[in-house]
């Protein structure tokens, strides 16, 4: 019984790792190597398995980046969820009321992280000669989700992802919050009266001036979010890229494997004509045999 558990474990195991090295290929040799494995198990008897691989999806280029990132840069990725778990929490105590530095300074370490992350995504695609400013955004937008959800996160850490992940819907709103007004301190009690034109004349100012910060978070939420959009934009576009990428390379294998067995139809045809070519010579002997015998 232990025996057959520990064999089943060890499979399983094994069943990961090849999982694992799927993700590690370039995105072009994926589905090869996906239906090679996937037939390697059914060989097995594992179908259940083989059709779980077999289910699996080519990456895009930006999840492909993103995967790539995981394993080469892992302690940067760490920091990256542990930035966002950070902003978070700063975040709640903004909501809360608690007045504090912490959530500018998260938003900003987790801006810088992104921002570093992305750049060396974009040097993996140009060293592997997929260069995009579109796979670019939809890696940063993939890593900001990953920094804000926990679910992302995971998947991200994962390193097998075959999409690229939207940005969080709660983006503006993250981003927005360090322009949420700050609750406004009373001021200190007077040692002499003050005119009560004076006092009516300050409070209004701090009203005109909660106003302005109050409009002004406004816009800065809208902006964000005009800039997710076009962030999701830039990702269709890069989806659909990678799908005309896929049919041409689908294209290009069809047109070579032609060309292979046009190569082999035209050395067979040649090896015919050849034998034919022989085995008129040898009728052709033969014929003039049975006449000079005849004679």
């Amino acid at each position: 019984m232990a025996k057959s558990a520990t064999k089943s474990a060890t499979k399983k195991e094994a069943v990961q790792r090849g999982v694992d090295r799927l993700f590690e290929l370039p995105p072009e040799e994926f589905i090869g190597a996906r239906d090679d494995l996937a037939k390697r198990m059914a060989g097995e008897g594992r179908a259940e398995e083989s059709r779980t691989v077999k289910a699996l999806r080519r990456p895009t280029v930006a999840a492909w980046a993103v995967n790539q990132l995981v394993r080469r840069r892992p302690k940067d990725m760490d920091q990256l969820l542990e930035a966002g778990a950070s902003l978070r929490k700063a975040q709640r105590k903004v909501l809360s009321g608690i007045r504090s530095d912490e959530f500018r300074e998260a938003s900003e370490r987790r801006r810088r992280l992104v921002t570093g992350l992305v750049r060396m995504a974009e040097d993996i695609l140009r060293e592997s000669g997929r260069p995009s400013a579109g796979a670019g955004e939809a890696v940063r937008s993939t890593l900001e989700a990953a920094s804000l959800d926990d679910k992302s996160g995971e998947m991200v850490r994962s390193g097998r992802l075959s999409k690229e992940l939207p940005p969080p819907s709660s983006f503006g709103a993250v981003e927005g919050l360090g322009l949420v007004p700050a609750p406004v301190e009373e001021a200190p009690t007077p040692t002499k009266p003050r005119p009560k034109r004076g006092a009516a004349k300050g409070e209004e100012e701090a009203r005109a001036l909660r106003a302005q910060r109050d409009e002004a978070a406004r816009e800065a939420k809208a902006l964000a979010e005009k800039a997710a959009q076009a962030r999701r934009a830039a990702i269709r576009a890069r989806e659909q890229a990678d799908r005309a990428q896929g049919r041409a390379d689908r294209l290009r294998q069809e047109v070579e494997e032609a060309r292979v067995q046009a190569r082999d139809v035209g050395k067979k045809a040649q090896q015919a004509e050849t034998e034919a070519t022989r085995a008129q010579d040898a009728a052709d002997r033969a014929a003039r045999r049975v006449e000079s015998l005849g004679g």
